[in-house]
């Protein structure tokens, strides 16, 4: 028999031993007495790094940033308590959830005879109904038991990487955790086999040839167009995808979460069309006969709550894993649906056979070159101000992106601006909470993205969402990642809510210091962390910032002060009607 590990030898020992066999390298989380065997088991974990987050929204929100970080490949590993504990998670876990983040949520609970089964509002100490709160905001709930405590997780990991991917919670009462288990190597080796060959199993055996199907169609048409979603980034399969519209020169678009997919100075990369988007993207998606979705949602946010006609004089195929999503285009005409695993993408490319006439679609991908180059002319000439606005922010981080991570925001400027024009560079990475758009995610979302891999994280976060998770200014200080910077884009609030509001009432509040939102001096909010600082006021100073970057210096809080009003470019415009009611204008006709 091998040798046992140096860890406990519980079941909390073996789920910790597990899932960092599984790829987790690093586990997030913020200590408590009904953890306090899990808590045991991650510090003496041979291999695994232990970050004590200050907040338990932060510990699960880094691993999600841990999971996107490691391409989906790892999963991100949290441990929290019970109670507060399991409450204060839920909205990173809504967040994981919609983004098919793979993470695993290790919590404790309650001793087993503690736990309610009177229907009180509260029984034991810190407890709460955790599976009535939990299971709607994750892809698997478990409370483990002694008895199958083994087979038991390796369900949940499997899950966690099975069809599409997504966070699963493992709940271990405080007694269980304790029940002695002996393991050595072997024996985690066997489970993780078993967890391999569950994934290896929810993969289709026809998915290849059902993909190698709707690409050949896609060839059929005269301006074909293919739309990368974010599933193309969780499967692995966006650098196949663009081989093969390299050897077809076939026009790309993308989501916003897929935009680093697809490198920005990429000739086939004509952007992401939307309700904020550039307009020669929309133009193209309008003028296409045939579009091939991979991999994207296409929720309400992004087709402007016009799904119905996101390109609805193509013939579409919408491709995905979750039959639930390919569900909301049951009803649309000239839709086709195709529920399968991108996983097999690249092997269905490398199954076709090289194309006959790459000349075919010249004319097509000339046509969206001049719609690309006219707007972007038009970008230039209404948004380049030379003021420090986001817009130019993103200009200067686009072009010195490549090779780094970069980790913005998911709601207010940081995601209508700064993702709407950042335009990341061959090599870059960039990821967010995009499903939820909840304030605060980035700073915790980029600290799990240090801890996955070496190259320096950039975290872009709005001065009123850092407030939300300022603690984990301690976090960043006290584990030091190298190269990491933390840009705050300064506007004194709320600038997405205050021109929400002054266009729709005329007045604000709540979104800005005089309606009553208060921002501290990041300076000093700096110096009491203990963190290097930096103001800048304009881009030329940005520019000779990021020339002096050092890969190698403790993090940095960089104090962007941007214009306190910008316009956001071409956007749908949204509509009242006399009865009240909310509409918006057509993608099509989309205006400055």
């Amino acid at each position: 028999m091998s040798s046992p590990p140096t860890n406990l030898q519980t079941i909390a020992g073996f789920s910790v031993e597990l899932v960092c066999a599984l790829g987790a390298r690093t586990a997030f989380s913020l200590t408590g007495g009904m953890a306090m065997y899990l808590n045991r088991a991650v510090e003496t974990t041979p291999g695994l790094k232990a970050v004590y987050c200050q907040h338990e929204q932060a510990c699960v929100a880094a691993a999600d940033g841990y999971a996107k970080a490691a391409g989906f490949t790892a999963p991100g590993l949290a441990v929290v308590t019970a109670g507060p504990g399991v409450t204060n998670a839920v909205t990173s876990l809504c967040s994981a959830f919609g983004d098919s983040s793979p993470i695993v949520v290790l919590a404790g609970q309650v001793k087993t005879a503690d736990i309610d089964r009177h229907g009180t509002r509260t029984h034991g100490a810190q407890e709460v109904r955790s599976r009535d709160l939990i299971q709607p905001c994750v892809k698997h709930f478990v409370q483990l038991t002694a008895q199958g405590a083994m087979a038991e997780l390796n369900t949940a990991l499997a899950l966690a990487f099975s069809g599409r991917p997504g966070p699963v919670f493992i709940e271990i009462p405080l007694d269980v955790q304790n029940v002695p288990l002996a393991f050595d190597q072997a024996t985690v080796r066997d489970a993780l086999a078993d967890i391999r060959s569950r994934i290896a199993a929810s993969r289709s055996p026809t998915d290849a040839a059902a993909l190698a199907d709707a690409l050949g169609w896609l060839q059929g048409g005269e301006r074909p167009l293919i739309y990368v979603g974010a599933g193309c980034r969780i499967a692995g399969a966006a650098e196949a995808v663009v081989a093969f519209a390299e050897t077809r020169a076939i026009p790309l678009v993308t989501s916003w979460p897929a935009a680093d997919a697809v490198p920005a100075e990429h000739p086939l990369n004509f952007g992401a069309p939307g309700g904020l988007a550039p307009m020669s993207a929309n133009s193209i998606l309008y003028k296409a006969d045939r579009i091939v979705f991979l991999g994207a949602r296409l929720d309400l946010g992004t087709t402007a709550f016009q799904r119905d006609d996101f390109g609805a004089q193509a013939e579409r195929w919408i491709v995905d894993v979750d039959p639930a999503e390919l569900a909301k285009f049951a009803h649309l005409a000239r839709v086709t649906t195709l529920e399968v695993n991108l996983c097999a993408l690249p092997s269905a490319i490398d199954g076709l056979a090289a194309p006959q006439d790459k000349a075919r679609t010249t004319p097509w991908l000339q046509w969206c070159r001049e719609q690309a180059a006219t707007y972007l002319a038009q970008e230039q000439l209404r948004l380049a101000t030379g003021a420090m606005n986001v817009f130019g922010v993103a200009g200067a981080l686009s072009k010195w992106s490549a090779g780094k991570v970069f980790v913005p925001t998911g709601s207010g400027a940081g995601i209508e601006t700064f993702i709407r024009f950042f335009a990341p560079r061959a090599g870059a990475r960039c990821f967010f909470g995009a499903s939820l758009g909840a304030m605060g995610l980035g700073l915790p979302h980029a600290i799990g993205a240090a801890f996955a891999q070496a190259r320096p994280v950039m975290c872009v976060e709005g001065d009123g969402g850092l407030m939300l998770n300022l603690q984990e200014l301690a976090t960043l200080a006290h584990y030091g990642p190298k190269g990491f910077v933390l840009f705050v884009l300064n506007n004194d609030g709320y600038l997405s809510i205050k021109a929400s509001q002054e266009r729709h009432f005329g007045a604000t509040g709540g979104a800005d210091r005089a309606s009553g939102v208060f921002i501290p001096d990041y300076a000093e909010i700096a110096a009491a962390f203990r963190l290097g600082y930096r103001r800048i006021e304009s881009l030329a100073q940005l520019d000779a910032a990021l020339e002096g970057f050092d890969a190698e210096a403790p993090p940095l809080i960089v104090d962007l002060i941007v214009d306190k009003s910008e316009p956001r470019g071409p956007t749908v415009r949204t509509i009242i009607g006399q009865d009240g009611k909310l509409s918006s204008t057509s993608l099509a006709e989309l205006q400055w």
